[in-house]
């Protein structure tokens, strides 16, 4: 029997999600065939795969393209590393074709859930998790209101959008911070509240913001590797400063699989805490698909990547996977680094 996995576009881990399939099934010497598709021609990504495709740049045109890759292939199990709500959407389509579909959610209104910072506070703490108290914005009279009496009285605040990824549009707000601090230092994510109170009087219109307490950390990223909500395996990334500490147990892994039960997490997903004031940790958010760091784990040798594509292809029974994750997991310190990567000229294992 062939067994075949298909990696569609994702977000900035594909590369990483590739080599670590790659380099996991060749350590338990198993024969899968690795698919990858973008809508660029990321040839850096698509190069590392066995067989690499262009995806249709009109959505319209992707379902289509869907079904004749997966009959023509005979693809197994196809990962949504973006677009989810599509997939989700047209779910019952593609597997009716025969594949298995890993999108990371087990329907439109999980994702919708895990999509809004909000909600997905007001949920966690309808199941008794520890959640990082929030107020929503959506006006600068709101912030303005909120600042002048602070829900959370005595404790430093910041705030971000309602939606979004990477931690784009974070900001905390010191009332000491440089006129100039924000430009000159942007990566601190620093300002003050009347800097940020102005830029948003002044902005056409406010986009739903949400206004937490800062807390002082350390912060958890936890890798999760669940099937409709059964947690497999998991590692957890302790930052401090440039470094990030595996870890394979404590209050925050705990809290981040259990996230991840009630969210019925459904193949590679990431869920962050941060610890509080008294020392304990408090659930952020939860990303339904692959974190930017999910390579990190195989440096633990709990390679994440590897054990989601074994199992999604049945490779690896869940039993298999439970065992590996308990028995190989050693702690490990990683420095992410920026590399340069060679950019091939063309692909020599384009099809389609």
């Amino acid at each position: 029997m062939v067994h075949a996995i298909w990696l569609t576009e994702g977000l900035s881990s594909q590369r990483d999600l590739i080599r670590n399939i790659r380099l996991f099934a060749q350590t338990l010497q198993v024969d899968l065939t690795i698919f990858a598709s973008h809508r660029q021609p990321r040839h850096e990504i698509l190069s590392e795969a066995d067989f690499s495709l262009t995806e249709p740049a009109d959505e319209n045109e992707r379902l289509a393209f869907i079904l004749s890759v997966t009959e023509k292939y005979g693809i197994q199990v196809i990962h949504a590393g973006r677009n989810i709500p599509w997939f989700e959407t047209h779910r019952n389509t593609i597997t009716a074709s025969g594949p298995r579909l890993i999108t990371g959610v087990a329907s439109l209104s999980d994702y919708a859930v895990a999509d809004d910072k909000v909600r997905f506070a007001a949920e966690m703490a309808s199941h008794g998790l520890p959640v990082v108290p929030s107020v929503q914005i959506t006006s600068a009279a709101q912030l303005r209101d909120a600042l002048a009496h602070s829900p959370f009285p005595g404790l430093p605040l910041c705030i971000k959008p309602v939606q979004g990824i990477y931690g784009a549009g974070f900001w905390q707000f010191d009332d000491n911070a440089q006129p100039m601090a924000m430009f000159t230092n942007p990566e601190r994510r620093i300002t003050t509240p009347q800097q940020y109170l102005s830029a948003l009087e002044s902005a056409d219109k406010c986009p739903a913001q949400v206004l937490m307490p800062y807390l002082p950390g350390p912060e958890y990223s936890v890798d999760i590797l669940a099937d409709n909500g059964e947690v497999l395996a998991a590692v957890a990334r302790r930052k401090e400063g440039s470094l990030q500490y595996l870890e394979h147990d404590g209050a925050a892994f705990e809290l981040a699989c259990a996230c991840a039960r009630v969210m019925k997490a459904d193949g590679l997903v990431n869920v962050q805490t941060r610890h509080d004031h008294h020392g304990q940790p408090l659930l952020l958010e939860i990303n339904m698909r692959p974190s930017g760091g999910i390579g990190y784990t195989a440096l633990s040798r709990v390679n994440l990547p590897g054990l989601f594509a074994l199992y999604s292809t049945g490779l690896l029974s869940a039993d298999e996977v439970r065992e590996y994750n308990r028995t190989a997991f050693r702690p490990a310190i990683v420095r992410p680094l920026t590399e340069a990567v060679s950019y091939p000229s063309s692909l020599n294992n384009a099809i389609h």
